[in-house]
């Protein structure tokens, strides 16, 4: 299969979302566009293309592995500087296995998973109890009523657990994406 670079891009941020790949800092970009690839090939990160018509380059597999792995080496971690050290020279075979593509990695998803009616209190809590709100970034807190008081793992967990659901928040454009990551 052969893509157009533009097309190459949007295979690789489906495969990023669907292997679950974030960058650890912030600091870099997640998701692939067509400027990021064309970086990349400037840096040597990705081959040149495997076949041009007219004015149209097209790109193969090894590319979209070469993306992919390069993204897996920065979640990792490292800089470009190191993934372009480690990459340089990989056959499609070393690429897939830094690449990881079977590790798709099983991100918590508690608010997309319907509750479990039978466990849940059957009556809406006293006026007496007090809800407690857990701020998650600019426009997004967490709201609910806690069986006991909450100390400073609890915070910690619960923000911990927020970070995808403000990411999915921030991709669809709910809430601004400039935010202090909790």
């Amino acid at each position: 299969m052969q893509w157009t670079i533009a097309e190459l891009a949007s295979e690789a941020a489906a495969a990023v979302e669907r292997l679950g790949i974030e960058a650890p800092n912030g600091k870099v970009g997640e998701v692939p566009d067509v400027r990021m690839l064309r970086y990349y090939g400037s840096l040597g990160l990705l081959d040149r293309p495997a076949d041009v018509r007219g004015r149209t380059a097209y790109y193969e597999r090894r590319h979209l592995l070469q993306v992919i792995a390069v993204k897996r080496l920065q979640a990792d971690g490292e800089t470009l500087a190191q993934a372009q050290r480690r990459l340089l020279g990989r056959t499609d075979a070393e690429l897939e296995t830094i690449a990881r593509l079977d590790e798709v990695k099983q991100r918590k998803r508690f608010w997309a998973q319907a509750p479990d009616l039978h466990s849940a209190p059957v009556s809406a809590p006293a006026p007496a109890e007090m809800s407690v709100g857990v701020h998650l970034a600019p426009g997004c807190t967490v709201l609910f009523t806690p069986e006991r008081t909450l100390d400073a793992a609890d915070l910690a967990a619960i923000r911990a657990a927020g970070r995808e659901l403000l990411h999915t928040l921030e991709r669809r454009g709910i809430v601004a994406a400039e935010r202090n990551t909790p």
